[in-house]
């Protein structure tokens, strides 16, 4: 009897042990940064924005070359945004980091942006300047400027968005080269001029790098229950190693690449990103703003606003579509991997307003037959998918 006591509180005591000592692993991997480390982290973002928008170089008049081979490749895709132009270009060059090239490509803007780039390379040689003859669309611009690119990272800044922090660029591409990441994330907000003295959860960082197969659920995340969870897709959030992301654009086809996609271009880019890359990396420190301060009656900006809104709808239908059947035709032929491609014709047309959107009906038809047709569909979801065919097929 005692020696069964003692035999079970030996192994109580050896289970405790290594609980807590799994416990201090495990928050040895995770980064609690203080409300004070925060407060400070929005003031120095606040105070950067101050100087961005009162177009001030921080440098001054000192000149920067491009190199030979530029340690990072920044590209810009412009169309009709001569109003923010000059603001996004201040955030890149106030950066303490000063080894870039600055790509920007302009999808046949029918406003004043060819010239304004034209100015603005006169004092900023680092800029490289390529156009579209015609408007190709969002994917098809930054494949060209992926290609293009001659850095050995890439990061992507949208035309109207702010990149923050003087150091962003060092601490990425010295923590990137590092540890040889192909893939280093951060933080983003959304933001007017005036940052949001909003207190931030504690937020919880692994501090460790994710590799396959762990890397691939980065998009979609199978949940306990079964169902999948969206968790992430914007490529500006990332610095990328070129070589992967010369991999993932050789899987595009010619087809995707030519339908004008102007939505879900980055969710396309970013899921052959998680199938492909091998090393990731986060790191909680906001970088990127997503900016909402422009003013709306400056005429530039609202003659911007009028030509992104004109043919909206059926762009972003569109997009949603083409979205839809190259998720299906990339995920692996097994009902667990279609489960996600089922959950974004789900989200993004079964359950969405472009299910009532008569102009691309047609498309949505032969794309949810693709569906249908897929033996690693679950029956339930194709009855979901039928009774939504039906549905259309009574409005046409």
């Amino acid at each position: 009897m005692c020696q069964n006591i003692l035999k079970i509180s030996f192994i109580i005591i050896l289970i405790i042990i290594y609980k807590n000592q799994f416990l201090v692993n495990y928050y040895n991997e995770i980064y609690f940064p203080t409300f004070k480390e925060l407060d400070k982290e929005l003031n120095d973002i606040q105070e950067y924005m101050n100087i961005i928008f009162s177009n001030t170089l921080i440098d001054g008049a000192r000149i920067f070359n491009l190199t030979n081979n530029p340690k990072i490749s920044i590209i810009i895709t412009v169309y009709n945004g001569e109003a923010y132009l000059n603001t996004s270009l201040i955030s890149i060059q106030n950066q303490d980091f000063k080894d870039i090239e600055i790509i920007m490509i302009d999808d046949g803007s029918s406003d004043n942006s060819i010239n304004l780039i034209k100015e603005l390379m006169i004092k900023e040689p680092r800029i490289v300047l390529y156009k579209n003859i015609i408007n190709k669309g969002m994917l098809y611009t930054k494949i060209k400027g992926i290609k293009l690119a001659k850095g050995k990272y890439i990061l992507l800044l949208d035309e109207d968005d702010i990149f923050v922090q003087r150091d962003a660029l060092s601490i990425l591409y010295k923590e990137a080269k590092k540890n040889n990441l192909d893939l280093l994330g951060y933080n983003l907000i959304f933001s007017g001029y005036k940052l949001k003295k909003i207190q931030r959860n504690r937020t919880k960082v692994k501090n460790h790098i994710i590799y396959q197969p762990e890397l691939s659920e980065q998009m979609f995340r199978h949940t306990s229950d079964g169902k999948i969870k969206k968790i992430g897709g914007l490529l500006t959030t990332y610095l990328i190693k070129k070589n992967i992301l010369i991999k993932v654009i050789n899987k595009i086809d010619k087809k995707l690449l030519d339908s004008k996609m102007n939505f879900h271009d980055d969710y396309v880019l970013f899921f052959l990103l998680t199938r492909y890359a091998v090393s990731l990396k986060k790191i909680d420190r906001i970088f990127y703003i997503i900016f909402s301060g422009w003013n709306k009656t400056n005429q530039k900006i609202t003659f911007r606003l009028k030509e992104k809104e004109r043919n909206r709808k059926y762009m972003r239908c569109n997009s949603l579509l083409n979205y839809n059947e190259f998720i299906l035709k990339n995920t692996k032929n097994t009902t667990y991997d279609k489960k996600v491609a089922f959950f974004c014709l789900d989200k993004y047309l079964l359950s969405y307003w472009c299910r009532n959107y008569t102009p691309t009906f047609e498309k949505a038809k032969k794309i949810s037959n693709i569906y249908l047709n897929n033996e690693y569909i679950e029956e339930k979801d194709k009855n979901k998918i039928k009774e939504f065919l039906n549905e259309i097929n009574k409005k046409l």
